[in-house]
C-alpha cells in the first residue's frame, strides 16, 4: 500500500504517467492524432528505456490507447512486471483527434489552413479542427478516464502510455490551469510525469517532463 512520507496516515494512487517515445515523421514535424503510426529507431530505443525503468516497480495495471506507439509500450512494459501484467487497452485514451491535419507537418498545416489555425489560437480551448476534436472535446473524453483509473487503484501503483496532448490536457486539470495553457507544459517523447492523488483527490505533482530514462 502506497503512503505518503508527509502524510502517512494518507493513502494515495501513485500514477506513472508517459509519453510514449518518438515515432516516425515526428522529428520532421508531422502530427499524428487518432493516425496509427510506428515508433522510430530513436523511439524503439527510448522504449527500452521506458521498461527499464520501470521494471523494479510494483504496478497493479498498465493502461495505453488502442495506438500502437502507446500500446507496444504498455506491452513491454507489462512483460517486465512480477507478475507479468496484460494492458488494459482504453480507446478513449487516444491523442486528440486532429481531423483533416492528420499527418501534416506544422508548416504545411499554417501554410494550408491560415484561417483555421488564426481560429484556434483565438479560442485554443474551444476551437475545433475541421473532421477532429477541440482540447475541451479531448477532457470530456480523457477526464473520466483518468478518474476511474486513479479511483480503482488507490493505494496502488499505475503506469499509463498516453500521448502528448492527452497528458497536458490531465496536468492541466489536476494544477488548476486554465485550458489555454496547455502548451506551457512541455511533453517531450518518452517523457515522465509522476504523480500521487491522494484519497481526498488532492494531486501532487512529483516530477514533470521527466526525459533522463533512455
Amino acid at each position: 500500500m502506497v503512503r505518503s512520507n508527509l502524510f502517512r496516515k494518507q493513502i494515495f494512487t501513485r500514477l506513472y504517467l508517459w509519453r510514449h517515445p518518438e515515432v516516425r515523421g515526428g522529428a520532421d514535424g508531422v502530427v499524428f492524432g487518432h493516425t496509427d503510426t510506428a515508433l522510430s529507431r530513436p523511439g524503439a530505443k527510448q522504449l527500452k528505456g521506458i521498461v527499464r525503468y520501470m521494471t523494479d516497480k510494483k504496478l497493479a495495471a498498465v493502461y495505453c490507447s488502442d495506438l500502437q506507439r502507446s500500446l507496444l509500450v504498455a506491452e513491454a512494459v507489462g512483460k517486465g512486471q512480477d507478475p507479468r501484467r496484460k494492458p488494459m487497452v482504453r480507446q478513449d485514451l487516444r491523442e486528440l483527434n486532429l481531423g483533416q491535419w492528420e499527418g501534416l507537418s506544422f508548416k504545411t498545416i499554417q501554410d494550408q489552413f491560415p484561417e483555421e489555425m488564426e481560429a484556434r489560437w483565438a479560442d485554443l480551448a474551444g476551437y475545433r479542427i475541421p473532421g477532429g476534436e477541440s482540447l475541451e472535446d479531448l477532457a470530456e473524453r480523457i477526464i473520466p478516464v483518468f478518474q476511474g483509473i486513479i479511483g480503482e487503484n488507490m493505494g496502488r501503483e499505475v503506469c499509463v502510455i498516453g500521448h502528448a496532448g492527452v497528458n497536458r490536457v490531465f496536468l492541466a486539470k489536476l494544477l488548476g490551469m486554465p485550458m489555454e495553457r496547455v502548451f506551457r507544459l512541455d511533453q517531450e517523447y518518452a517523457c515522465l510525469n509522476l504523480i500521487d492523488v491522494f484519497e481526498d483527490g488532492i494531486p501532487l505533482v512529483r516530477g514533470l517532463n521527466l526525459t533522463a530514462f533512455d
